[in-house]
């Protein structure tokens, strides 16, 4: 049997799809699985180092601007990578096409109805996205990370899954994490994250944020994941920091690893991305919540708004976000152990370790298979 993953262009599209064949295949551990991916290095880059097959399409994004020239060069591209999913299917038969997100997801899963594969879609967000709303029409199964995308989709197909998280994220301890961090009892880490790629507005605010955290938390560590492009500059800031402060800020460009740093955190700033909301809920951190304010259909602002009104996050819009808000609001948070301890409660009661398995276990039963 053959499954086919397919999802691509970011870390929230891709993350799921490995979470979802590592589920997969522990289930059915004779299982061949091929991902499909966008041409962008970090594709081929992550699902090569987990060990899948990996095959780009020439697929490129849908403009915001529906009547442009770009529209039609993406209609072009699009109809070009449905021609090699559809070649490449003909030769793999695939039972099943399941699609994370991203444009590569509408060839594959087009592809994967000419060639009579069962076809499931995921959709992450809260809002779900112009290509997914196409796709349920001709998706057999939908799964969704957030129960307020439910209402966009066919209640006969669509169930609510929760995001499937990397197997890493299961594997790691608050206690252990913190041991291997060199973490002291009493200190306190915040994790900043801005996504797979970074975040600008989230560096800037905190780089300007560092001279009023520092001198008054001294039990205070920072972890800033700032995205490659912005890694130099960080490490320029943090080397023109007092010599003291130095080991109290430490910048990365980007961490695979980025599970032992969520497990040990006591606070994370973090854009609010449906997979990094998920990771979050999963690790039970207390959360600063900045949505990207130009996601389509303003979607990271419903992802956030989710699971603030659950109690597990507070958020911050990014037309508002400062230096001095910044600090005002992890000061703030730092101070208040019994709010944080209420947010990681609700986190955990919110998180959804067990979607991967859920998403799976419904598709095996979609095409009558019990994984033997």
């Amino acid at each position: 049997m053959l499954w086919v993953m397919a999802g691509g262009g970011t870390g929230g599209h891709i993350y799921p799809a490995i979470a979802l064949a590592t589920a997969a295949r522990r289930k059915v551990p004779d299982l061949q699985v091929h991902f499909i991916g966008s041409a962008r290095r970090l594709d081929q880059d992550l699902f090569v180092r987990y060990g899948y097959p990996f095959h780009a399409l020439p697929a490129r994004p849908f403009p915001v601007k529906l009547l442009s020239p770009q529209s039609f060069l993406a209609v072009g591209s699009w109809l070009w990578g449905l021609s090699v999913a559809l070649r490449l299917f003909r030769r793999w038969r695939p039972t099943v096409v399941i699609g994370t997100g991203g444009y590569a997801s509408l060839c594959a899963l087009l592809a994967g109805r000419l060639v009579n594969a069962k076809g499931v879609l995921f959709e992450a967000n809260a809002i779900p996205g112009r290509t997914n709303k196409i796709l349920a029409r001709f998706a057999d199964l939908i799964a969704t990370g957030f129960p307020e995308a439910l209402a966009h989709f066919p209640p006969q197909k669509a169930f609510f899954s929760g995001v499937p998280i990397r197997p890493d994220f299961l594997k790691v301890d608050r206690e252990s994490a913190r041991r291997k961090l060199g973490l002291r009892d009493g200190e306190h880490l915040l994790l900043v994250v801005g996504g797979s790629q970074g975040a600008k507005r989230l560096n800037e605010a905190l780089w300007d944020a560092l001279p009023l955290l520092l001198p008054q938390r001294e039990n205070l560590r920072i972890v800033h994941l700032c995205g490659t492009r912005w890694e130099a500059t960080a490490q320029q800031i943090c080397q023109a920091l007092p010599a003291h402060w130095h080991d109290r800020y430490q910048p990365f460009g980007y961490r695979d690893d980025i599970a032992l740093f969520l497990s040990a955190a006591d606070l994370a700033v973090s854009r609010a991305g449906a997979n990094a909301i998920a990771e979050l809920l999963v690790a039970g951190v207390p959360a600063i919540l900045v949505p990207y304010p130009f996601a389509i259909h303003d979607h990271q602002r419903f992802n956030a708004l989710s699971v603030v009104k659950r109690g597990a996050a507070e958020m911050v819009l990014d037309a508002e976000l400062t230096g001095e808000r910044l600090a005002k609001e992890v000061l703030s948070l730092l101070n208040d152990e019994p709010r944080r301890a209420q947010m990681r409660m609700a986190a955990r009661q919110l998180a959804r370790p067990s979607a991967a398995d859920e998403i799976v276990e419904r598709t095996l039963r979609l095409i009558g298979s019990n994984g033997q």
